[in-house]
This record gives structure tokens, sequence and C-alpha cells, in this order.
């Protein structure tokens, strides 16, 4: 049996908290996290101004199995946005942490920046690091030698390439070379049209493991935008 990279003996936790006006019930259990840090992982101002009245706090938390990590995530995240739903209420994914500013209907694990936030702390070095992985057990991802002029293509090939991950994990190890099409980034970012979209254009990406930092270290090999974005 070929040894897997990527560690398998994990036990992923997704954790959601529904902050409503009026007490559910359940116990407020946790502060929620500051306005700050909301803003900084990309919650908009609207939501953050909706959660000022929301004072009382129902945390939904799950644990899985790496088979099933993917659905009950999805699930979690469903049940989550009912309840708020039900009660005028803003439900913050704990694990960014960030506003889930979207409806129940429109969860799905096909659009990969649904899961998580690119940092972009670290662009002058040419990273760009994911948070929000490992809420499915896998290991952040980070995205090497970035040009900083044109990181939105590098962004669009790294959603690309989470859809895939999602998809294949944890059947398939993620190490190894990839390919991600223009169809991958599609559903990765969430267009609509992505099903129709072409998967000729294509650019292969080297992904390797470093055990230390628990990351996935991602290299373009290639030019995304002569191979993926130039007509």
């Amino acid at each position: 049996m070929t040894a897997r990279p990527v560690p398998v003996d994990v036990a992923p936790r997704v954790m959601y908290a529904v902050m409503t006006a009026d007490p559910l019930d359940s116990e407020d259990l946790i502060p929620p996290p500051s306005a700050e840090l909301l803003r900084h992982y990309g919650s908009s101002e609207l939501a953050i101004r909706r959660l000022r009245s929301c004072r009382h706090q129902h945390l939904i938390l799950r644990q899985a199995s790496l088979e099933d990590v993917a659905f009950t995530t999805r699930d979690a995240r469903v049940d989550a946005l009912l309840l708020a739903e039900e009660h005028d209420g803003v439900v913050i994914d704990l694990t960014i942490p960030r506003i889930i500013d979207q409806r129940s209907d429109q969860v799905s694990l096909a659009h990969a920046t649904q899961w998580y936030v690119v940092s972009y702390h670290d662009i002058s070095d040419g990273r760009l690091p994911t948070i929000g992985l490992t809420s499915f057990g896998l290991p952040e991802a980070v995205v090497l030698d970035v040009d900083e002029k044109t990181h939105p293509m590098f962004s669009a090939v790294l959603a690309g390439l989470v859809h895939r991950l999602l998809a294949e994990w944890p059947t398939n190890d993620p190490v190894g070379r990839a390919t991600v099409t223009l169809r991958d980034i599609a559903y990765g970012l969430g267009d609509d049209e992505a099903a129709s979209t072409p998967r000729d254009r294509a650019l292969d990406v080297d992904v390797s493991y470093d055990s230390g930092d628990n990351l996935l270290l991602v290299t373009l090999l290639g030019d995304p935008a002569a191979t993926l974005f130039t007509p």
C-alpha cells in the first residue's frame, strides 16, 4: 500500500454561532469575534451592523469522520442558516472567523470559496495561504511564488484546486501533480455557468506536504495569465 503523506488520523470539527436578538434554548457559551476580526476575514459591513443587535448565541458544533466530513460540514452550515433565517439572526463561522452572508439554499460544496478565505498578510513574500480547510480535516494550503501584481489569477487557480480537493478528499491524497481547469475555477468561484465552462484550458500545479507546519504547499507550473486567462 502506498504511504499517504497527509495525515488521515484527524477528527475534524465545524463550529458555527447563530447570533439572535432574543435568547434561544441554549446558553451563551463564548463571546463572538470582534468586529475588527470579522472585517479582516471578509465579513460585510451590513452583516457586522446586523450583528450588533444580536447578543444571544446558539452554538452548533459537529464532529465527523473524514469519510463524512464534507456532508457534515455542509449540513451544519445549512442548519445554522435555517435557524438564523427563522429568528432573523446572524451566522458566524468560528473556524475562520467570518459572518456567513448567504441563504441556506445557496450552500454548495462545489463553490469552494464558501469554505475558506485567503490571507493577504504575506502577499509581498509571494505567499497566499488559506484559512478554513481544517474544517474538512485538510491542512491549510499555501500558494507559493505568487506575483503580487497578478495575484487574483493565483487566487482563482487556488479556488479551482480547492474545488478539486474538497471533491476528492479523503479518497485521494492531495500530494502530487494536479491539473486545474477553467471549469474547476468556475465551480470554485461559484460561477452560475460553471457546468458549461470549457475544460480545454488547464494549468498543472504541484502540491507537496510540509509535515512540520502541517501545510499543503502549492506551486503553479506555468503562467496562469498565458495558460488560462488570455483570450
